[in-house]
């Protein structure tokens, strides 16, 4: 059930930030890149399932966005991609303690790495990158920063939703301060007498 319920999660958000992309972003007229939504759906996700289901989570976003219209790269480009990203945020979300701005600040360097990726295998397969070397920087600068920047407005409310879809082991994404993870203890209905009075003396 719940690996039912975070596939239907990570397809909504997928479906919804593609949506995004296509039809709002296009009007801001950013110039040299858009902010990375798809991107930010992962990083959501991969902060509160870990390494393993972060990286199955950027596969199924880089595959709905591989096959989504209209789809004139190679499918599976995004979704190799992104399965990258996934694995790289749950491991970086186990291991630092996160506030607003390292969140933020992690993004915008997936968001210039993903475009990388994306870029050695453009070359790979013969596609060309269609930029000239001062608009290749420009681009990465751009979409690192715009990732950055909307980074506030995508990952805490979908980490939310993912935290509940993740059930109890899922951990806590703090955007505005710390995360919280470690141990809990027992309630007084639970700790016996001994304990309880130890617990008061201290």
């Amino acid at each position: 059930m719940r690996t039912l319920l975070r596939a239907a999660l990570t397809a909504a958000a997928a479906i919804l930030a593609l949506t995004l992309e296509s039809s709002v972003v296009p009007k801001l007229h950013l110039p040299y890149a858009v902010p990375d939504l798809v991107l930010l759906v992962t990083l959501a996700l991969a902060a509160e399932w870990g390494t393993a289901s972060g990286a199955a989570a950027g596969f199924l976003v880089g595959l709905i966005q591989d096959l989504a219209p209209p789809s004139l790269g190679a499918v599976g480009r995004h979704a190799l991609v992104l399965t990258v990203v996934g694995a790289l945020a749950g491991r970086a979300a186990r291991e630092v303690r996160r506030s607003a701005l390292r969140t933020s600040f992690r993004a915008g360097c997936y968001a210039a790495l993903a475009l990388i990726l994306n870029t050695v295998i453009g070359l790979a397969l013969g596609d060309g990158i269609g930029l000239s070397r001062p608009g290749l920087l420009l681009a990465l600068g751009a979409a690192a920063l715009y990732t950055a920047v909307a980074t506030p407005l995508v990952v805490p409310g979908l980490a939310a939703l993912a935290r509940r879809a993740g059930g109890a082991g899922a951990r806590y994404l703090a955007p505005v301060g710390n995360a919280v993870q470690g141990p809990v203890f027992p309630g007084p209905a639970h700790t016996s007498p001994g304990l309880r009075s130890e617990a008061e003396r201290v």
